[in-house]
C-alpha cells in the first residue's frame, strides 16, 4: 500500500515566520514551500491522525492568536509525487547579473550567464527565492568584494557566504544558532566545491574581538536589534554592514536605532515587502 502526505496550504500575515519555521519543524513537518512572503505549502506525514493535525491548529494559534483557523486547507496526496511536488517549485533563478541560484537536479536555462549557486533546498534554510536573499545578493554584487574577509552572520543554507565567494572574497566565517542550518550550510559548500568558508553554530559572541571589512546579516529586526553595539564593534572603519530581514515598514524605525548607534546610512532598497539596507562604518 503507497504511503501519502498532507499538504497544508497556509497564509503566513502575522506570524514571526523565523519562529514559525522553527516551530513547524519541531512539530514534525517534512518541509516547507514559500510560495510568496505571505504564502507556503507546508509538508506533513501522511500517517499523521486528526490529533497531530490539532497540534498544528495549536502551535499556529499560540503564534499568532489572530490566526483564522477557518483559512488553513489540508490536502492529502499521494506519497509517490512527494519529490516531484516538491521539486518543481524550485527552479534556477536569476540575481543580478552575476550569479543564478539553483537545486541540484536543475541546470541553467540554454544561453545563461554568470555563476551558479546550487542550493539543497532540505529545510527552508536560504534557497535564493525569497525577497530578502535577492536583496542581500544585490547589495553584495554592488561592492567589490574581491580579496576582503566576509561575516556572515546567521548564514542558514551558506547562500551568501557562497555567493561572497563567487564574488571573490578571500574568505568567508557563517554563524547561525541552528545546528541543521549549519549541517545544511555544510552541504551546500560541498555541492558547491567551496573553499575558504568556515561555518559554526553560534553567535555574535563567537566573534568578539574580530575586525571584518564586510558583514552579512540577513535576519529580523528583533535579533539585531540587541546586538547593534556588538556589530558596530565587529566591522572595521569603513567597512559595509548589508542587511535585509527588515519590513520596509519598520525599515524608517531600524535605520534610526542603527544611526544612532554610530552607523552611515548609504542605501536602501526595496523588494515586496522587504528593505534592503547598507551600513557603513
Amino acid at each position: 500500500m503507497k504511503k501519502e502526505y498532507f499538504e497544508l496550504h497556509l497564509q503566513t500575515a502575522g506570524f514571526d515566520t523565523d519562529i514559525l519555521s522553527a516551530e513547524l519543524h519541531c512539530a514534525g513537518c517534512m518541509g516547507i514551500y514559500e510560495k510568496s512572503d505571505d504564502d507556503w505549502i507546508v509538508y506533513l506525514p501522511g500517517d499523521w491522525t486528526p490529533e497531530h493535525h490539532q497540534n498544528v491548529v495549536a502551535v499556529l494559534q499560540r503564534l499568532n492568536p489572530a490566526f483564522d483557523v477557518s483559512e488553513l486547507i489540508i490536502e492529502k496526496l499521494p506519497y509517490q509525487n512527494w519529490n516531484a511536488e516538491w521539486r518543481k517549485y524550485f527552479k534556477p533563478v536569476q540575481i543580478g547579473e552575476k550569479l543564478w541560484v539553483r537545486p541540484p537536479w536543475e541546470n541553467l536555462p540554454d544561453g545563461a550567464t554568470g555563476e551558479a549557486i546550487i542550493i539543497d533546498p532540505q529545510m527552508a534554510f536560504g534557497t535564493g527565492h525569497h525577497e530578502t536573499t535577492k536583496l542581500m545578493i544585490q547589495l553584495m554584487q554592488s561592492l567589490d568584494l574581491r580579496e576582503k574577509a566576509i561575516l556572515d552572520l546567521g548564514t542558514g543554507s551558506g547562500i551568501l557566504a557562497i555567493a561572497a565567494r563567487k564574488l571573490g572574497a578571500a574568505s568567508v566565517i557563517g554563524i547561525d544558532i541552528d545546528p541543521e542550518a549549519i549541517e545544511n550550510a555544510e552541504h551546500n559548500l560541498q555541492l558547491n566545491k567551496t573553499n575558504s568558508v568556515e561555518v559554526y553554530v553560534g553567535n555574535i559572541s563567537y566573534v568578539v574581538g574580530q575586525k571584518f571589512p564586510v558583514i552579512l546579516a540577513n535576519i529580523q529586526f528583533h535579533i539585531l536589534e540587541p546586538i547593534a553595539d556588538a556589530l558596530y564593534e565587529c566591522l572595521q572603519n569603513e567597512g559595509k554592514l548589508l542587511i535585509s530581514g527588515i519590513l520596509a515598514t519598520e525599515a524608517e524605525r531600524f535605520i534610526g536605532i542603527f544611526r544612532r548607534t554610530g552607523f552611515t546610512l548609504e542605501s536602501q532598497s526595496t523588494l515586496g515587502e522587504w528593505s534592503g539596507i547598507l551600513f557603513t562604518k
